[in-house]
């Protein structure tokens, strides 16, 4: 069994009674979300429980919904790392950040999507991205937020099978001050534990770390004024009516389960009638047993049921399956509805045979997949949104950047001097933006004169603040000596009068 199979089968433990005896903690998992877990594992893995039910074939459109969720969420993703002063923080930043997370950033949200959240943790080198068989958590806040957590990682050798724990949380202590004055400082301390196993079931007797390979690691680390964890639990905004009380998320799809169990059945209904569509003949079981006998090969429409027609006018039947194709996919787009919606997508939006909404203008799309947008744009508050109080903004790529920052600092990648030294831009693509209706809607305002025109190349074209200046320059010029209109038409056959008078000239250059 390959190390991916083994933490597979480790997932179905979680270690939840090891881990607490071994750290001395409680952890939070309650049987409904062990379970809940366990089940997204058998939708990933393409095996969900009703196979059997659906001929032992599924279309997996779980994977579908994530999919696209992860697309829209993550489409044209940016992240900017600017210095607030001279120093190497904003570089090292950008080039962890670009490595470990804008290179992978559908594939971990389609994670987040697909499980109800990821545990985002340094990992040595930069940030890693775990899914709930990963960890366990055992503090959170009054909103739910993770505060302290275990984190699981293994690997094998020479038959052998190793795991690491670490436990991350917060601790207070009393101290005296310069002053001699009690004073109680909140440390972040992290414990890490090793343990070898003969057997890839159980987690086997705690060892030392330095018989390990991760022997570089230390057994008990603090660290002081952290204000936020090492670690980021990404949870989707959707409501987790498995666990309400637990810290965990839950994916969008948690509670279609029944919908898809339908939705493949009705598939492999379709697959099992198209397969069996052919007209077949059925012959007399006395024609059957003279080919046997004479070592005749049947064709294959020919149907072997060994009937008795002899009672019949004729020892030949021919049998002609009528498809049921239109109710069969009506069925399916039924389905396909109920599923989208449930998801938070437009109604529509997934159809059988294609895009069955019959939108005229840019406009009505905008309106029809407005609640698509909506929905994307909740996911991608969870990442980036304004401040509550209205200053700078939050979300889990901040604390991923507050990470990046205590790492290095801590690690002594970047002086001291440069902790806190970046500001962090985000931009995604706008979901409701048509580039077509936009740029005409904008070479409107340039016509008109209320933007300049060079500022309609920048937005619609490409190019830069001078090289528009220019081209628009240029344009002006060649319209005055040809007397015709220029980039945009009959608006520059005004200059031509303004450009006698000097100063209407200067203004016009402008």
């Amino acid at each position: 069994m390959g190390l991916i199979t083994w933490i597979k089968e480790k997932f179905k433990m979680l270690f939840k009674t090891d881990a607490e005896k071994a750290f001395g903690v409680e952890t939070y998992l309650s049987p409904e979300m062990d379970a809940a877990i366990k089940l997204w594992g058998q939708l990933e893995s393409g095996k969900p429980p009703w196979l059997k039910e659906s001929d032992g074939r599924t279309i997996g459109f779980w994977n579908t919904i994530a999919e696209e969720w992860a697309k829209l969420i993550t489409q044209n993703i940016d992240i900017k790392v600017q210095g607030m002063r001279s120093g190497d923080m904003p570089i090292k930043m950008q080039k962890i950040i670009d490595k470990y997370f804008l290179q992978n950033a559908k594939d971990d949200i389609h994670a987040m999507v697909f499980f109800g959240g990821v545990m985002a943790k340094w990992d040595g080198s930069g940030i890693e991205f775990l899914r709930p068989d990963m960890f366990l958590v055992t503090e959170f806040d009054s909103s739910k937020e993770v505060q302290a957590a275990i984190f699981f990682s293994y690997y094998s050798k020479r038959k052998k099978f190793y795991t690491k724990a670490e436990w991350h949380r917060f601790e207070e202590f009393t101290r005296k001050n310069e002053t001699g004055e009690n004073e109680i400082v909140r440390i972040y301390h992290v414990s890490t534990k090793a343990f070898q196993s003969d057997n890839q079931d159980d987690i086997g007797r705690e060892v030392p770390l330095s018989q390990t390979k991760w022997t570089d690691i230390e057994p008990e680390f603090w660290v002081e004024n952290l204000e936020k964890p090492l670690f980021r639990y990404i949870k989707c905004p959707v409501y987790n009516f498995i666990g309400s009380d637990s810290p965990l998320g839950a994916p969008c799809f948690a509670n279609c389960m029944e919908e898809f169990r339908a939705l493949d059945i009705a598939m492999s209904t379709l697959g099992k009638e198209t397969k069996n569509s052919s007209p077949m003949m059925m012959i007399d079981q006395s024609a059957i047993m003279y080919a046997n006998q004479n070592g005749i090969e049947l064709p294959e429409f020919i149907d072997k049921t060994g009937l008795d027609l002899s009672d019949g006018n004729s020892p030949v039947e021919q049998w002609q399956p009528t498809l049921q194709i239109t109710s069969r996919k009506e069925g399916i787009n039924f389905y396909l509805s109920i599923i989208g919606f449930k998801c938070g997508f437009d109604p529509g939006y997934f159809v059988f045979d294609g895009q069955s909404i019959q939108a005229t203008t840019a406009t009505q799309v905008r309106v029809t997949q407005k609640r698509t947008a909506d929905t994307a744009l909740s996911y991608r508050d969870v990442l980036d949104k304004p401040n509550s109080n209205g200053e700078g903004r939050t979300g889990a790529i901040h604390d991923i950047a507050y990470i990046i920052n205590a790492m290095l600092v801590i690690n002594g990648d970047v002086a001291p001097t440069e902790n806190e030294n970046y500001e962090l831009f985000c931009s995604f693509a706008d979901l409701l933006k048509n580039e077509e209706e936009d740029a005409m809607l904008d070479k409107q305002l340039a016509d008109t004169g209320y933007i300049p025109k060079w500022k309609w190349l920048v937005l619609h074209r490409g190019y830069t603040e001078e090289e528009a200046r220019t081209l628009v320059a240029e344009a002006q010029m060649e319209s005055m000596g040809s007397g015709e209109g220029g980039l945009f038409g009959d608006e520059y056959m005004p200059l031509q009068e303004k450009m006698k008078n000097p100063i209407l000239k200067a203004q016009a250059r402008d």
